[in-house]
């Protein structure tokens, strides 16, 4: 099992004088924090228009200030909103962190998580899909040819050019797609890339889109590749927290799960998760009808002591996932806190899961 942390850039109101500005230097710090302490990533995701919930617009330049400060952090693209952005500015953009980093990106691709988003951006999300596997097939052209020789689709005209900057990792950094949406994860398989889940399904529930997976990625062949090679990785991010005390860890990691997942007050918060099936409320009904104690047994929310944390960590385990990703600057969590949580994640949980 591999270990990764993630961040939306999470801030509640209300906000201090100079809250942002912090958010991202806390970001930073917990980077760092998290490499020292054996998490092997630091996954960001790119969110726009979420005041509150997600103000990472742009985490190419935040993972390229976390790239200045660590030395072997995989760092994670979770994801890029491939459909929202002209395939030369993405290309460009995972090269130049992928040189800044030595050779550390994972690249995530994605068609939004939400109509408020795409459709402020200025596209459909009806075509997100389609448009996304055009821009993703010249893009992996853009990495593996010195002179791309241009591409012709549907959505795009491209010309011939020299893309530049080339990335590090040749023929192109490891893809992964994000899979809010169980069926998801076969077509993961289908195209030969990575899959980061959600612990809002149980392991129970992901369990046959885990095993769906696998037997597409035996199965097919190299005609539906999205890239040149397998990434044949597994991951699901849960938010959670981690404490000495067993029941603080479950109070704060819970707490912290029911405000990502709708009880909040956010007042954009109707608008997420719409392309998820069943939308907001279900997603919000599914958590509100389970007490604490029944979300960490069912491992959709992860808090509590070390043996707590690993014992669900072995539940994901168990279905083949490959990494667990811990959001843990999620709702009100403090600063201070996740620090703690990654330092105690790091010594007391990491090691019992080492190769």
């Amino acid at each position: 099992m591999k270990f990764g942390l993630m961040t939306q850039v999470q801030m509640p109101l209300p906000w201090a004088e100079g809250a942002e500005r912090q958010a991202y230097c806390d970001a930073i710090a917990q980077a760092v924090a998290g490499e020292a302490a054996g998490f092997g990533y630091y996954w960001i995701t790119e969110q726009h228009f979420y005041r509150e919930i997600g103000h990472c617009a742009a985490p190419d330049l935040l993972l390229t200030a976390i790239a200045q400060h660590t030395k072997t952090l995989r760092l994670g693209f979770g994801v890029i909103l491939v459909p929202c952005h002209n395939p030369f500015y993405v290309a460009e953009r995972v090269a130049t962190v992928d040189i800044l980093s030595n050779g550390r990106v994972e690249f995530g691709s994605g068609r939004g998580t939400s109509p408020y988003v795409v459709e402020g951006l200025g596209f459909d999300p009806a075509q997100g899909r389609d448009i996304g596997r055009e821009a993703m097939d010249a893009i992996i052209r853009m990495f593996e040819h010195e002179l791309f020789p241009g591409y012709k689709g549907k959505h795009f005209d491209l010309p011939a050019r020299h893309v530049v900057p080339r990335p590090v990792q040749r023929p192109h950094p490891p893809l992964w797609i994000a899979a809010s949406n169980l069926e998801t994860w076969e077509h993961g398989g289908k195209q030969g890339v990575g899959v980061i889940g959600v612990t809002r399904n149980t392991p129970a529930e992901t369990k046959p889109a885990v095993a769906a997976y696998r037997e597409a990625s035996r199965s097919s062949g190299d005609a539906g590749l999205l890239g040149r090679f397998r990434n044949e990785q597994t991951g699901v991010f849960a938010i959670g927290y981690c404490d000495k005390d067993d029941r603080v860890g479950r109070e704060v990691g819970c707490a912290a799960a029911r405000w990502y997942y709708g009880d909040n007050d956010a007042e954009i918060n109707r608008f997420r998760f719409a392309s998820a099936r069943g939308g907001v409320k279900q997603i919000a009904d599914k958590i509100a009808c389970r007490n604490n104690d029944e979300l960490i047994e069912d491992a959709m929310a992860i808090g509590g002591n070390p043996d707590t944390v690993c014992r669900q960590v072995e539940k994901w385990a168990a279905i083949g996932i490959d990494q667990m990703i811990f959001m843990l600057q999620a709702g009100n969590t403090k600063h201070e806190q996740v620090m703690r949580a990654i330092d105690l994640i790091g010594e007391k949980v990491i090691p019992r899961f080492a190769d």
